[in-house]
């Protein structure tokens, strides 16, 4: 066993490579999340901070994750093997569409501010569902022009 310490990230090894990258990116991202957490107390209190934090953890483990994996695994494995890539695209697309949308879907803002009428002006409903009709079509053109090159 070689007891020499690293001269180098590449001394490494591929492994060690990603978790020192994500050290060096993760730890200064956090340590500004938590100094704004800290700065801001009196408009997030604590208390608030971690129900969202820790229920949007305990909701993504126990309810999102597990029914975005059976979706892919039943779609995923039932469709042809063409269209396989295409198809996961546009479902991992919809996914992020919509969890970066649902605040603004849900309306959160508005109750605070219901005399506002620049907090939340827009109809996110319309846009969701036009970006993802967008999302859908590109597919749907993405899985003919592969349908035709497979037939050539």
């Amino acid at each position: 066993m070689n007891d020499r310490a690293p001269e180098s990230v590449e001394d490494l090894g591929p492994n060690r490579v990603g978790l020192v990258v994500g050290l060096m990116l993760g730890v200064p991202l956090m340590t500004v999340g938590v100094l704004g957490l800290w700065q801001h107390m009196d408009a997030t209190p604590p208390a608030n901070y971690l129900r969202f934090f820790i229920g949007g953890d305990l909701l993504h483990d126990f309810l999102v994750a597990p029914v975005a994996a059976l979706v892919g695994v039943v779609i995923i494995r039932r469709a042809p093997a063409l269209v396989r890539g295409p198809l996961r695209a546009a479902l991992f697309t919809s996914a992020i569409v919509i969890a970066v949308a649902w605040p603004g879907l849900r309306g959160y803002g508005r109750a605070r501010a219901p005399d506002n009428i620049s907090v939340q002006p827009l109809n996110y409903a319309t846009a969701v569902l036009t970006v993802l009709a967008v999302v859908w079509v590109v597919t749907a053109v993405w899985v003919t022009v592969e349908v035709l090159r497979s037939r050539r």
